[in-house]
């Protein structure tokens, strides 16, 4: 019996987190969650915050740096298909985009613990 309680404690342990988008990026998790309908002030900021890899939600994930476009492929093209599915109005298409981002940073850019 103290077997299997030490090794599941032991498995316990060796799982890593899981994190969410609201804390991966928070300030865009919010955004995405009211997304402007139609062209405004509000839509011409955040594209513009989106075509900045600084500012984008990508950029937020690393510490509002653009540097990932230069370390990580992968995070460069999930960027770009945020900035394009915001621009055509697919916000459908941005929703899948953030699950793929989010599953992409579990599994690449959490630190291992």
């Amino acid at each position: 019996m103290i077997y299997i309680e030490k090794q599941i404690a032991h498995e316990d342990t060796n799982q890593q987190k899981v994190v969410t988008l609201s804390e991966i990026s928070p300030m865009w998790n919010l955004r995405i969650k009211q997304l402007p309908i139609g062209i405004s002030v509000k839509w011409l900021r955040w594209y513009l915050d989106l075509v900045s890899a600084s500012k984008c939600i990508v950029g937020e994930a690393h510490g509002f740096s653009s540097a990932y476009t230069y370390s990580c492929k992968e995070c460069g093209i999930i960027g770009e298909k945020f900035t394009f599915y915001f621009m055509i109005g697919a916000y459908r298409k941005i929703k899948n985009n953030k699950g793929r981002f989010v599953k992409h940073w579990n599994e690449k850019h959490l630190p291992t613990q």
